[in-house]
């Protein structure tokens, strides 16, 4: 781990939502800040779990993400020593695409080199290239492109982490899994899409801040890292699945135990069958883009080799903690992250 030095007044996109959120908490619980500029729309953290009404009040400070007007971002910029970047979004609907979210990117990274922003600290994916099949990291890919070619043309610091799932301290921040225990807990099968082999690592949502405080106020005044941001666990989807339904009822005798197995459909079948529950909840529990990069082989570490994942919390070790509160409820990620904004 890094030393952490106090850099100042910081930007971060979304301070208020998931990973922001804790970044948020972690910067101002350490005094590793004056202040925090949240750029976002939201007014309001999504969850009280880490982040005091008195700290929202006192040390952050609102500032829309206007994409549609460069010379008010850099305005909200100015004074900032390093913006931590985690905007991203889920779906491609219709022009908004991955690649355009990119293009976005692009200008705050340019509107954080004018108003003197010393570094940027990026999340963008493992496995990610830019003429990936996947248009999420594609687009993931491009921005960090982006980022790249504005460091290198400007003198601006930059690092960059690669996610490829983050896990939350409490079950109802770690949606995708309390969505499949909930499954788990009203239906006899649950079936993965292939064979069930591919593998996955996702983080802890604190060793993720970490990583990123690292990137950022420990090395200030370096640039061009790239670490993978994943947690030491990377089990294959079968035993992945299987782990979080014998979690669940590991505190009781279950009416029934549902089977968790491998289906070897296309993931484009599997989603299909998820549209009922869709319909249901109003949500989107997975859609075919998500499920074809989670089988895809590239959400697991880069750099294996890399000592500080072995360091970190693994999956199987929180399932085991939260299980038995997984699935009590559905999470409609949809009505928890979703809200109309400006391009």
């Amino acid at each position: 781990m890094i030393p952490s030095v106090n850099a100042g007044r910081v930007a971060i996109t979304g301070a208020l939502s998931f990973t922001g959120r804790y970044l948020a908490a972690h910067l101002l619980e350490r005094n590793l800040v004056s202040s925090i500029v949240n750029l976002s729309s939201r007014t309001t953290p999504i969850s009280s779990h880490n982040i005091s009404p008195e700290q929202v009040k006192s040390s952050i400070h609102q500032a829309e993400l206007c994409f549609h007007d460069p010379a008010r971002l850099t305005s909200s910029l100015e004074g900032v020593d390093v913006l931590y970047c985690t905007y991203w979004i889920r779906f491609s609907r219709g022009d908004d695409n991955h690649f355009e979210a990119a293009k976005r990117c692009r200008t705050l990274f340019e509107c954080a080199q004018q108003a003197g922003v010393q570094k940027v600290v990026f999340t963008a994916h493992t496995g990610m290239s830019l003429d990936s099949p996947y248009q999420y990291i594609a687009g993931k890919a491009h921005a960090s492109q982006y980022l790249r070619e504005i460091c290198a043309k400007t003198g601006m610091n930059y690092a960059i982490a690669k996610p490829c799932g983050i896990f939350g301290d409490v079950p109802c921040e770690s949606i995708l899994f309390n969505n499949a225990a909930y499954v788990m807990r009203r239906t006899p099968l649950f079936l993965l899409p292939k064979d069930g082999r591919a593998k996955f690592q996702p983080i802890y949502v604190k060793d993720l801040v970490q990583l990123m405080v690292d990137l950022g106020h420990g090395s200030i005044n370096t640039t061009g890292e790239e670490l993978d941001a994943v947690g030491k666990d990377a089990p294959m989807a079968l035993d992945l699945f299987r782990t979080l339904r014998d979690s669940c009822f590991s505190n009781k005798r279950p009416i029934f135990r549902s089977v968790v197995a491998a289906s070897h459909l296309p993931p484009k079948v599997v989603g299909a069958m998820t549209k009922p529950l869709d319909w249901y909840t109003g949500d989107i529990l997975l859609d075919t883009d998500d499920l074809d990069l989670m089988y895809s082989g590239l959400a697991v570490a880069d750099d294996p080799m890399d000592e500080r994942i072995a360091q970190r919390k693994g999956i199987l070790e929180w399932m085991a903690e939260h299980g038995p509160h997984l699935g009590r409820e559905y999470i409609n990620s949809m009505d928890r992250y979703y809200y109309p904004r400006r391009d």
